[in-house]
């Protein structure tokens, strides 16, 4: 039975968590698992050193990672949200309910587990109950939507995206530039979730306190003026349906597949799946900065199809540009995965 340690961020500010493609202005409303990592990495190497940073990616080129990661998801209060997962609706649903959920991002973790069970009376019961948010982004069971905590009287909302403005002045002539910034705000008992399945128990105290660490220095952007920082809380286990005779399964984290997992049919009949295009910039130690090759990878609530012969793993992308001497810049695509029943149309 899949059992994922929940780690809970608690942002003591508000947070910018940019995507490819937008400016400034904008933040993404959920953490990739690639920037998660990359994160992680980050701080072991400076409270650890290149040489704990090493052996932990040494273990991930073997084939043997110690763990892996998910998506930061939103959370409110006791209820965690995941993705919702491409599977098809259940057959008998009417046409414009259909609509309204397939337009949801994010449903609750108890609905998720009757979704990839494909437990279709207790689906349909709970789809047809139609708990979503007004702007039909998240969707909910009554019994969830019960345990939510407090709407905020400011507005009513647990988590939201504003734009604020900013003022840049140019060195040269004291001539001012305005300009937005995106950030990402939390009510009280709300913030990201990010779920861990151990695979190699001895490095989660190291990582405990690497999580522990990067929330002092901040995750995302805008990390100079405050943005980011974080306190962290271990929130109940998440236990989700074991179908081990199952061919399908729900990305819970960006994936990247191995060539051997492509040609074994990973993307065969019975995937549904959406890209996510990754890009950005790097920094290299004497402070240059340099374009890191884009990558593509399938991204969370895709179904993809287990192979018989192959595990599906995934694997590290090297991201580096092909400049002489600059050392490695990896992006996490190992595939945090959860078992799903076919059905449905």
């Amino acid at each position: 039975m899949p059992q994922l340690t929940c780690y809970q961020l608690h942002f003591t500010g508000p947070v910018h968590l940019a995507e490819r493609g937008i400016g400034i202005e904008e933040t993404a409303d959920l953490a990739h698992s690639d920037t998660l990592f990359s994160a992680l990495c980050w701080a072991l190497r400076l409270g650890w050193g290149d040489n704990e940073l090493g052996r932990l990616l040494d273990a991930f080129h073997q084939g043997e990672p110690p763990f892996l990661l998910s998506f930061g998801f939103p959370f409110a209060g006791t209820v965690r949200f995941l993705p919702r997962p491409l599977l098809p609706l259940p057959a008998e649903l009417p046409d414009a309910l259909r609509k309204r959920w397939q337009s949801v991002r994010f449903i609750s973790s108890d609905l998720f587990a009757l979704w990839v069970r494909r437990d279709e009376p207790a689906l349909r019961q709970a789809l047809a109950a139609e708990q979503i948010t007004a702007d039909g982004d998240v969707g909910l069971t009554p019994a969830a939507a019960a345990h939510l905590p407090p709407i905020p009287a400011d507005g009513g909302w647990f988590w939201r995206r504003v734009a604020v403005p900013r003022v840049t002045l140019d060195r040269a002539s004291n001539a001012s530039a305005l300009y937005f910034a995106g950030r990402l705000q939390f009510a009280p008992a709300c913030g990201l979730a990010l779920f861990i399945a151990w695979r190699d128990r001895q490095w989660q105290p190291t990582i405990e306190r690497a999580l522990a660490e990067l929330g002092e220095l901040g995750l995302g952007g805008l990390r100079s003026i405050g943005y980011g920082a974080f306190h962290v809380t271990v929130g109940e286990d998440l236990i989700l349906p074991d179908l081990p005779a199952e061919s399908q399964a729900v990305l819970l984290s960006l994936y990247a597949p191995r060539r051997e997992e492509l040609e074994a049919g990973v993307l065969g009949p019975g995937a549904r799946y959406d890209f996510l295009v990754r890009g950005g910039w790097i920094t290299a130690p004497d402070g240059t900065r340099y374009r890191r090759r884009t990558v593509r990878m399938l991204t969370e609530g895709g179904v993809i199809v287990q192979p018989a012969t192959t595990p599906v793993r995934g694997t590290l992308v090297d991201v580096r540009p092909a400049i002489p001497h600059l050392h490695p810049v990896y992006r996490y695509g190992l595939a945090l995965t959860v078992p799903a029943r076919q059905g449905g149309r």
